[in-house]
């Protein structure tokens, strides 16, 4: 096999879906002796773990009350000057978002690169002008598209016409086999200092695509369900770094966890981002995976969860209905049926043969 220069964009640093996604794809088609190249922006954060193919951060510093038409420009406009001074001399050029798709879109404009590949991992509905410009030019111009789900497969066809590759996400199971390890979950419990408790984990941060206010009032009804039994329910929340303004949602978020009569830090965790090499110690951490997400390219974290043993309870739309199975591998809900939610949450937890049997198929997905 011939031995490529691949050069991958991506628009951050931080552990996003997109992101993580650039590292694995960078470093496997270099273990297949390609000679492979990341570029990235960053606020002067190196990669959210480390990484075995070389890189190149470039600075876009963050601008305090910077408008998201005004961001967007300049990302695009700071990846593309960046990228036109360079000696680029790539047999690929591959962009995982709207981002670093724009900017290449703008070098095959000038001459500068021949032509360009895009993985749409999924369309927003976004409100900004630039955003939405953004996300159109970088699905319709680039010379192929890859997706990693026969869901957007079918939307991309649907709505532009075209004809994408479909090559679905998979995560290293390996990582995530800890359930063997003595000890290794009271020592992951110790870690997140959740002790005896039960314990619900979601990954993503609070923001609406996540429907984290769902998760809110689900935890709610299991927590108070939990405390008439004498037990503690907590929730672990992880990540939450994005490009995008969720303020309004957030503060939405916060006024309810307030009038629930929950305490952060105590009840509810905002752990942030977690390190890379800890991700497998929260999963261990937890009792169950809680997922009512309400769009998706594929859901990474998913399969993380099921490879690392941990029962998932997530939303019946797709693409997660393609490789989920309500009541085999996970328990599927509507994504807005927060009682429903809290309902599954409570049967994982008291029901041993349920949790088995979905361990057990979860990790069988899983590979």
């Amino acid at each position: 096999m011939k031995s490529l220069k691949i050069a991958i964009l991506t628009y951050s640093t931080k552990p996003r879906g997109g992101v993580v996604h650039t590292l694995s794809l960078a470093e496997e088609l270099a273990r297949l002796e390609h000679r492979v190249h990341i570029y990235a922006l960053s606020g002067g954060e190196d990669f959210f773990r480390p990484v075995s193919v070389p890189y190149t951060l470039i600075s876009c510093e963050n601008v305090p009350d910077e408008g998201m038409d005004e961001k967007v420009k300049r990302y695009i406009d700071t990846y593309s000057a960046y990228l036109s001074s360079t000696n680029l001399d790539c047999d690929i050029y591959h962009a995982e978002d709207c981002v670093s798709a724009n900017a290449l879109l703008e070098l095959r404009n000038q001459g500068l690169v021949k032509s360009f590949i895009r993985t749409v991992h999924h369309l927003d509905d976004f409100t900004s002008p630039s955003l939405i410009e953004c996300q159109l030019k970088s699905v319709i111009e680039p010379d192929h598209v890859i997706v990693v789900s026969k869901l957007w497969e079918d939307e991309l066809r649907l709505r532009f016409s075209l004809n994408p590759t479909v090559i679905n996400n998979g995560v290293d199971v390996e990582r995530f086999k800890t359930s063997g390890v003595e000890g290794f979950k009271d020592k992951a419990k110790e870690t997140f200092s959740v002790g005896e408790y039960k314990v619900i984990l979601s990954i993503g941060g609070i923001e609406p695509r996540k429907n984290t206010l769902t998760t809110l009032r689900a935890f709610v009804i299991a927590k108070s369900y939990f405390k008439e039994k004498g037990e503690r329910l907590v929730w672990l929340i992880g990540g939450g770094e994005t490009l995008f303004d969720y303020r309004v949602y957030r503060d939405e978020f916060f006024s309810e966890v307030k009038r629930s009569g929950c305490k952060l830090d105590e009840d509810i965790i905002l752990l942030g981002n977690v390190p890379d090499e800890s991700m497998a110690k929260l999963y261990a951490a937890s009792d169950v995976f809680v997922f009512p997400s309400v769009k998706e390219g594929w859901g990474l974290v998913v399969l993380e969860a099921m490879a690392s043993g941990l029962p998932v309870i997530a939303s019946n739309i797709e693409p997660l209905t393609e490789y989920l199975r309500d009541g085999e591998n996970s328990i599927l809900v509507s994504p807005m049926d927060y009682e429903a939610l809290a309902n599954g949450i409570v049967r994982v937890i008291e029901n041993p043969e349920l949790r088995d049997r979905l361990t057990r198929n979860g990790r069988k997905t899983s590979e």
